[in-house]
């Protein structure tokens, strides 16, 4: 395959087409999404709101690059939802000068891992809005330019793979890794109502407990703080956590074996079984089980639909939902057989396991685009 290494002023050209706003008429302007994603059109607004502001034409087939966000790949190719729209002097916008390169090419050449680091060499600065791409710095780049037929099926086969990831992230998405979880508390559920052998209150199962930990007390025997932004929703797996004295005002201290439970925004469905000495957010109860009560099975209790349900309903009418500490005790739930506990907590990993494989098939698909684009233009030099 034959390559040229040419100038960019010598095959793409820099149009722009003044829009002389009227105010009483109607205009719809683009924008870029970063990391190749396209581009996006904003409301229409009326020109007397886009005041003194310079506008151009956008025109189906223009290269576009926004010269601020160049640098982390806000290019792309208008097409013909773009016919009539406006961009702002922000964006640069390209059209071959003649049969040598194809704009669809170029677009991906330019979010290659090569095009993207020459766009970044020509955007000095450090960082957002301080790396601009100038017109002059973009058109001296030398880029190598096989033939045109070559560009063609590159761009051909880079559309492909494109809508191909773009159809499996669509299909990903209808059942992400979120919505996985939450069938967990349905599940959770079935298995309870399958089991039950007796029907009790939270209240009977366990007591709150405030051991409460103000600012310059002693915390120990506490290891970290875990707030509500550590629990995983509908599991109840504490995800992290922070080092003390991170987090400012009143805490409660909770140890292992009490369960945690965030009474703030209850339908988050946060019930954690704890395993270390720490300390919680005043935003969540510790609940101490009684004697003979499993703290395991306490916490798939207070993550079943039924108490779902039910803290749903009796905050749904607030701003801001809180569960009460009466309500909660208060609320009825099915009690299993001791055989439950087991296979609810296998239930969990198991639903745990398949929503981490589909964040990662998600990241995969995420990532298809970039990879098809590296390797199509890997061998050029």
């Amino acid at each position: 395959m034959t390559v040229q290494h040419v100038r960019v002023d010598e095959v793409l050209e820099l149009r722009r087409t003044p829009v002389v706003v009227e105010p009483g008429l109607t205009y719809a302007e683009i924008g870029l999404r970063s990391f190749g994603k396209g581009v996006f059109h904003k409301p229409p607004v009326v020109g007397s709101d886009l005041g003194d502001k310079r506008v151009f034409e956008i025109e189906p087939g223009d290269l576009l690059l926004s010269n601020v966000f160049a640098w982390e790949g806000a290019i792309a190719v208008a097409g013909p939802d773009e016919a009539g729209l406006i961009g702002s002097h922000r964006f640069m916008t390209y059209r071959p000068i003649d049969n040598r390169v194809n704009a669809g090419w170029a677009r991906y050449f330019f979010l290659s891992e090569a095009g993207l680091a020459m766009i970044r060499g020509a955007s000095p600065g450090s960082a957002g809005r301080n790396r601009t791409l100038g017109i002059g710095a973009f058109e001296s780049l030398v880029i190598p330019l096989p033939n045109r037929d070559e560009q063609e099926q590159t761009a051909e086969r880079l559309d492909a793979g494109r809508a191909l990831a773009t159809d499996l992230e669509r299909r990903l998405a209808e059942a992400s890794a979120e919505s996985l979880l939450r069938v967990l508390p349905q599940l959770t559920q079935d298995v309870i109502s399958r089991r039950a052998i007796d029907r009790q209150r939270i209240g009977d199962l366990a007591d709150i407990v405030s051991d409460v930990v103000h600012p310059g007390d002693r915390t120990e025997p506490a290891e970290v703080f875990v707030g509500l932004q550590h629990v995983e929703p509908h599991s109840g797996v504490r995800l992290g956590a922070d080092p003390l004295g991170a987090e400012k005002g009143r805490k409660f201290r909770f140890r292992p074996g009490d369960v945690v439970y965030g009474y703030l925004r209850p339908y988050q469905n946060k019930a954690m079984c704890a395993d270390i000495h720490g300390l919680c957010s005043v935003d969540q109860y510790v609940l101490r089980p009684r004697t003979g009560v499993d703290s395991r099975l306490l916490a798939h209790l207070l993550r079943s639909k039924q108490v779902l349900a039910a803290a749903v309903s009796l905050t749904h009418s607030l701003q801001l939902p809180r569960l009460r500490s009466g309500l909660l005790l208060g609320i009825e739930v099915d009690i299993p057989d001791e055989s439950a506990t087991s296979v609810l907590d296998g239930l969990v990993g198991r639903v745990r396991q398949a929503s981490v494989l589909r964040r990662e098939q998600t990241a995969i698909a995420r990532a298809l685009p970039t990879s098809f684009i590296n390797e199509a233009f890997r061998h050029l030099r």
